[in-house]
């Protein structure tokens, strides 16, 4: 047998015991509550105090505990003293109140906890020995060695003992049958269920390492798009430098920062452990420190105002708001602020049910004719067609300062914006 059919064999196993135990505690607990109301209600005569009694009160007291002690006992161990205490209360009683005893029936109950616990040979063995008991007791009180105290009479004979015997033995044989292939039936269903679990567990294993793997795979390729996105950045930024206009210089930068907002999603993603959300809050920072860096060359004072309420968003949300931010954080710096200190930048972003509200503006001098700015400005244009892309509602207001209101769908896709109000000076 292999190691893996192996260790699923003693799993199994495992299982079949630790049902079979319960069984057997509950099978404890049950017996030892009817043995108690039995042995109350039972007409004993103190002042004739005998010795089946005393046997009862022990076999009761050893019952208690041994069920209190029930994790403690081996399976085995714990049915052997149950066995042998069932055998002790028959015999005594056996000996005791011959073929009027009404604790024969415990008899019954030998084959009952073997086949439940131990193999059919033990079984057999066990049951036959109980088998000899009751004939040895039978012969004794035939031939008169017990005594007149067990209530033997005259009329006794060899075929009340053996009608007896009959009678137990049909009652032990038919329950014995039907309990072996009961246990087996739910032995098997136990070892089959028990395989199945192992063969699930070792499947979503297999599962879990493929799925690693592909994680890693997209771990990749974020970063390899982060990398190329870098490298065109790069090229965009070495083209600047041999550019002597400041507006094309200008425009090139703008067009630098549009693709490191991009890049620096891809880096957030392969970073992070949920290839599908972006740390919302960290991306922002980072986004507005390198676009201010970039374009802030006349080092002009900009203070940041955060106020980031919500976790992560989805990449389909977090490349347009980027570029989003990218576009009017420019705009800001370039043309809204006109003294060198005081400068304010606040960025809003909260959600309402099943809406994200955004909320972006700054203290600078607005834009006198937005229409005419925003008809002639490809980063407006931008701004537009992005917030179209992730069906948002939106407002301008650009009446001595700068602000955009958005809200758009947590799980929206790609669709036609829905409306948008300019208030303007």
């Amino acid at each position: 047998m292999s190691d893996v059919k192996l260790h699923k064999a003693q799993a199994a196993e495992e299982v079949v015991a630790r049902v079979k135990g319960l069984l057997i505690d509950r099978f404890i607990l049950i017996g030892t509550i009817l043995f108690l109301i039995i042995f109350i209600v039972s007409p004993w005569d103190i002042q004739q105090f005998k010795v089946d009694l005393l046997i009862e009160l022990v076999a009761l007291i050893f019952l208690f505990i041994i069920y209190w002690q029930r994790k403690r006992i081996p399976l085995n161990v714990k049915t052997s003293l149950i066995l042998f205490i069932v055998f002790i209360v028959y015999i005594s009683d056996l000996i005791q109140f011959s073929i009027y005893s009404t604790d024969k029936v415990l008899l019954v109950l030998i084959p009952f906890l073997c086949i439940l616990v131990f193999d059919l040979r033990t079984t057999i063995v066990l049951f036959l020995l109980a088998l000899m008991a009751y004939i040895a007791v039978a012969f004794l009180s035939l031939e008169g060695f017990l005594g007149e105290s067990n209530y033997l009479s005259s009329a006794v004979t060899v075929s009340d003992w053996f009608q007896q015997l009959s009678t137990v033995l049909i009652v032990a044989l038919v329950l014995s049958t039907f309990v072996y292939y009961y246990n087996e039936s739910i032995t098997n269903f136990i070892l089959d269920l028990e395989e199945t679990n192992i063969n699930l567990s070792e499947r979503d294993k297999m599962l879990e390492a493929s799925l690693g793997e592909k994680n890693v795979m997209i771990q990749e390729i974020h970063h390899r798009v982060k990398n190329n996105l870098a490298v065109v950045s790069g090229l965009l930024e070495l083209q600047s430098l041999s550019l002597d206009n400041s507006d094309f210089k200008y425009i090139l930068s703008k067009s630098t920062n549009r693709i490191m907002s991009i890049a620096k999603v891809h880096e957030m993603l392969y970073q992070s452990e949920d290839f599908n959300n972006i740390p919302f809050e960290e991306y922002i920072h980072s986004l507005t420190e390198i676009i201010a860096r970039s374009i802030n060359k006349d080092d002009k004072i900009i203070h940041f105002n955060y106020d980031i309420q919500i976790e992560s968003l989805s990449i389909n949300h977090g490349v347009p708001l980027g570029i989003i931010f990218n576009e009017l954080i420019t705009n800001s710096i370039k043309y809204g602020f006109v003294n060198t200190e005081e400068n304010t930048i606040s960025i809003s972003v909260s959600k309402d049910e099943n809406l994200i509200h955004v909320v972006y503006s700054d203290n600078g001098i607005g834009i006198l004719d937005f229409e005419a700015a925003k008809e002639q400005s490809l980063g407006f244009k931008l701004v537009h067609s992005l917030m179209e892309q992730i069906d948002a509602d939106f407002s301008f207001d650009t009446k001595n300062k700068f602000r955009l209101d958005f809200s758009f769908p947590a799980e929206s896709g790609i669709g036609p914006y829905q409306k948008h109000t300019i208030v303007s000076n």
